[in-house]
């Protein structure tokens, strides 16, 4: 018996059964074996060939090795390796070919069919790319099937469409017990967990680590990415834990500085043109709203795939970018690099650079009624293609900030130039490319991409569908533009916000000629601000009324992170909390995710504090909480954001009075010395800070409300970078 434990999660292989188990500290909670699937075939042992092996990690870690034999086929060796990890346990898999012949390698897999966790767990899914949905189901759920023309963008192909499949991370969890399963390195596969589970509960877990059909040489060894357990965390601190160590291990790209700015797609989708741009960048100027990249999207080319051909609307894209660029804002630019339309010049003059399989080049959808494939990536002339491409795109025309979209058709399963690369490797090999030609400096949105395999190249990423005009279509899959979807995954990811980059919830929209009702913008905006990714909106600026540039501005800057409670155990969680890093206090979002009026509620209590005196964001004014919590019935799709603080004997900063986010972002610290409360303004425009100033305590300033129990809340206006406050203490004969 091989055995290692890490907090309360323990990892066994029973190496007579060749039985690999999970423990949390009640028991069991999963049991398998592991095995590799060769030329279709899954290897497994039966115990009787197998011997201890000498540790090679380190002199600590005990491993087994197993020789193996397919059915009337020369031996392989199967190795595994258990490891304790910071974030829980963890075993690998290395298979080494003892035969005088190839063998394929289709997976590696470790399938436990006696998992502990019945008709009340949920199971967290974690989709393939951005769009495909994410979130915690309960058992025998499962999201809405994919259209047959959309599925090549939303689903993992290696996958047979039927079985319920989560890629890279999942979890369960069931009252009081969970258990939290992740991949770690996502260099090299398209990592997955295949789930059978019913109403009755999940009665089998499948780790799937896909080689894609590596030819593995005589004497040649491949090693699966290490599989992460943890039974110890909750499924929401798992996942926290889990995005840390892939960040750490692939070297992730986390910016300091978050994109904010305007972007062309939700107003003008293709029917964009460069005066349109130019118009936009100006009525930004104009406005004065402190944002720093301006956008240009779909709509510039003559076809998907043809980016340095520019359409008629279209003059001169360096001489763009120079305006933008003069104008004070980064300028951006939309390409979908590895996505070729069918009538493309790239697929017509170069049908061999298309990813193919024995039927020809692999469908990769369709978008606007044009069908599409993807490019071979791991082809030298492809290779070359991107490296020009991006050259002129970058370098030439001066476009600093690229989003980068549809980016899974580079892994589309089939053959590629390359036939020692797996799908993982094709992807990322032509994402490294762009990356080295446009430098470190050059910031990457990555959208439509496969999540795991695209760490340590782009310093963004789009966790969640289109937000579209509309909260929902009826009848449309969860994968599709909504802003319904947009807040599931969005709340769903949250955990992967500055561990693996930083986060793109997607645009706001707050024109009123959307289909969107104020309770939906308000509620996007609070997600948005509050979460901490990327704010980027995109309405004409003339369309936007007062009361949507009054709504934007609140939203900057965004907060560093936010932390959503739920994960795990509802499908649409609905508490965000943003702590305020300049004090005890903090800002907690309830959210009404449902399509009737609900009532919510906020107590002080849930994030540690005991407040007095609260303000409400949303309806600007100050509550008293008289020992109890704020409750509100909410519009659909509505939110109530409240401000709180940590009451003490001498007042402190309850949060801002124009910021969503209480001042996470606009102030940078604060500090008490002797009757005098000093703020630090953070590197942002004036902002007006709510002082809550306890009884007794005297101060000339703005009066908005109190508690019953004598606590005032003031408004003072922070113009300098920092502001000190006077305050008169309470008289001794008091």
């Amino acid at each position: 018996m091989l055995e290692r434990t890490r907090d309360a999660t323990t990892l066994r292989y029973d190496i007579d059964e060749a039985q690999l188990s999970i423990h949390d500290a009640n028991g069991v909670v999963f049991a398998g074996s592991p095995g590799v699937v060769l030329d279709g075939e899954l290897v497994t042992s039966d115990g009787s060939e197998a011997r201890s092996a000498d540790a090679t990690l380190d002199d600590s870690t005990p491993a087994v090795v197993h020789r193996c034999r397919r059915d009337g086929g020369e031996p392989v060796e199967l190795r595994l390796e258990l490891d304790t990890h910071p974030s829980g346990v963890v075993v690998t898999m290395e298979l080494e070919n003892e035969s005088e012949t190839a063998v394929t390698v289709d997976s590696f897999r470790i399938a436990g069919g006696n998992v502990e966790f019945g008709s009340d767990a949920r199971v967290y899914r974690h989709g393939y790319q951005s769009w495909t949905p994410t979130g915690a189901l309960p058992v025998g759920e499962r999201f809405p099937p994919e259209n047959e023309d959309a599925a090549p963008m939303m689903y993992d192909l290696a996958t047979d469409g039927e079985t319920r499949t989560s890629n890279y991370v999942t979890a369960v969890a069931d009252g009081s017990r969970s258990l939290t399963l992740g991949f770690l390195d996502h260099d090299r596969y398209v990592t997955r967990f295949d789930i059978a589970d019913d109403s009755t509960g999940v009665s089998g877990v499948t780790a799937v680590c896909p080689a894609d059909g590596y030819r593995l040489a005589p004497g040649e060894t491949l090693t699966s990415s290490p599989l992460l357990a943890d039974a110890s965390r909750t499924v929401s601190d798992a996942l926290a834990a889990w995005a840390s160590a892939v960040g750490e291990r692939m070297d992730a790209r986390v910016p300091e500085t978050v994109p904010t700015g305007w972007c062309s797609w939700y107003h003008y989708f293709t029917d964009i043109s460069e005066a349109d741009v130019r118009e936009n960048a100006e009525g930004l100027n104009e406005w004065g709203i402190p944002v720093t990249l301006v956008q240009v999207d779909d709509g510039y080319t003559t076809a998907i795939g043809d980016w340095r051909s520019v359409n008629d609307d279209f003059s001169d894209m360096g001489a763009l970018a120079a305006d933008i660029e003069s104008a004070g804002y980064t300028p951006g630019i939309w390409l979908a690099p590895f996505h070729v339309a069918a009538d493309s010049a790239v697929a017509t003059e170069h049908p061999e650079w298309l990813i193919a399989d024995e039927d020809g080049p692999v469908g990769a959808g369709f978008r606007s009624g044009e069908y599409l494939y993807g490019l071979d990536a791991t082809h030298p002339e492809v290779q070359t293609w991107l490296r020009e491409t991006f050259h002129t795109v970058v370098h030439e025309w001066g476009y600093d900030y690229l989003k980068l979209d549809f980016l899974f058709a580079a892994a589309l399963p089939g053959d590629y130039h390359d036939e020692t690369a797996t799908r993982a490797d094709a992807y990322r090999t032509g994402l490294s490319i762009i990356r080295d030609v446009a430098g470190d400096e050059t910031f990457i949105l990555g959208c439509g991409a496969p999540i795991g395999p695209s760490v340590g190249i782009v310093d963004a990423m789009r966790i969640g569908p289109d937000v579209d005009p509309v909260w929902e279509t009826p009848g449309e899959s969860d994968s599709q533009p909504a802003l319904k979807n947009a807040v599931r995954n969005t709340l769903n990811r949250q955990f992967t916000h500055r561990r693996l980059w930083l986060n793109d919830p997607d645009c706001q929209l707050v024109r009123t000629t959307t289909d969107l009702t104020d309770a939906e913008r308000r509620a996007f905006a609070a997600v948005v601000a509050l979460t901490g990714g990327l704010n980027v909106f995109s309405d004409a600026i003339e369309e936007i009324d007062d009361a949507g540039r009054d709504l934007l501005e609140r939203t900057l800057p965004p907060a560093r992170t936010g932390d959503v409670v739920g994960v795990g155990s509802e499908e649409f969680p609905d508490r965000l909390v943003c702590d305020h890093p300049f004090g005890d206090g903090a800002t907690i979002a309830a959210f009404n995710w449902t399509d009737e009026p609900a009532t919510v509620s906020v107590s002080p209590e849930e994030v540690g504090v005991s407040s007095p005196v609260a303000w409400d964001a949303f309806e600007e004014r100050a509550v008293s909480l008289d020992g109890a919590g704020i409750e509100r019935t909410l519009a659909p799709h509505d939110a109530l954001l409240v401000h709180l603080s940590e009451p003490t004997d001498r007042p402190g900063v309850t949060g801002t009075r124009d910021a969503l986010t209480g001042g996470s972002g606009a102030i940078r610290s604060t500090s008490w010395d002797d009757g005098t409360l000093t703020i630090e303004r953070a590197d942002a425009p004036p902002v007006e800070a709510l002082v809550s100033v306890p009884e007794g305590w005297s101060f000339d300033g703005e009066d908005l409300a109190g508690g019953e129990d004598g606590t005032r809340i003031f408004a003072v206006e922070l113009e300098a970078a920092v502001t000190e406050l006077t305050f008169s203490p309470p008289s001794e004969l008091d």
